[in-house]
């Protein structure tokens, strides 16, 4: 992957890789404004380290991980400042994607969000983003073996939060 040249290059990659960031971002926060406030401060971050980017990965990949950095940060200091609340909070969904999706949307939602951190990061870059295992392990800074071993979990997890067995065939 080659660096970007200059400014110019940097907020045309940026630019273009502005949707992903904010799809993963909500996925991230179920909400909107929250999503916007996550990306808007990565977008920022980009923009004063892209000389620090070394190629190694693709730029989304790298911007992606910028976001996920974010939102980490954001909810470590949501946690350090309600010490009383050791739980982190659910996102519900707002009422227009309950009358959208429906029941089962909003309860795959609510097992997505009481998955165990990674397991959580995982699920939302491959199903939510369409990564593959390598650019999720360069996202999350693991190996392809954790990401799979992620997946699986978090395929059982969700299976049986959402009552489905994953041994039975689906109808076609």
């Amino acid at each position: 992957m080659a660096r970007p040249g200059d400014r110019t290059a940097v907020d045309r990659l940026v630019v273009d890789h502005l949707p992903s960031a904010l799809r993963f971002a909500l996925r991230l926060t179920g909400d909107v404004d929250t999503a916007e406030e996550v990306v808007q401060e990565a977008v920022c971050l980009v923009l004063r380290r892209w000389r620090s980017y070394r190629g190694d990965a693709a730029f989304g990949t790298w911007m992606l991980r910028i976001v996920l950095n974010v939102d980490r940060d954001r909810r470590r200091r949501r946690r350090d400042s309600s010490p009383l609340d050791g739980e982190e909070a659910s996102h519900a969904a707002s009422p227009v994607d309950w009358a959208l999706a429906g029941e089962l949307h909003a309860r795959a939602r609510e097992a997505i969000d009481r998955l165990p951190r990674r397991q959580r990061e995982v699920v939302l870059l491959s199903f939510g983003e369409g990564l593959a295992a390598g650019d999720i392990a360069r996202v999350l800074e693991t190996t392809e073996a954790n990401v799979h071993s992620c997946l699986y979990l978090a395929r059982k997890r969700l299976a049986r939060a959402l009552g489905v067995d994953p041994a039975r065939p689906r109808p076609t």
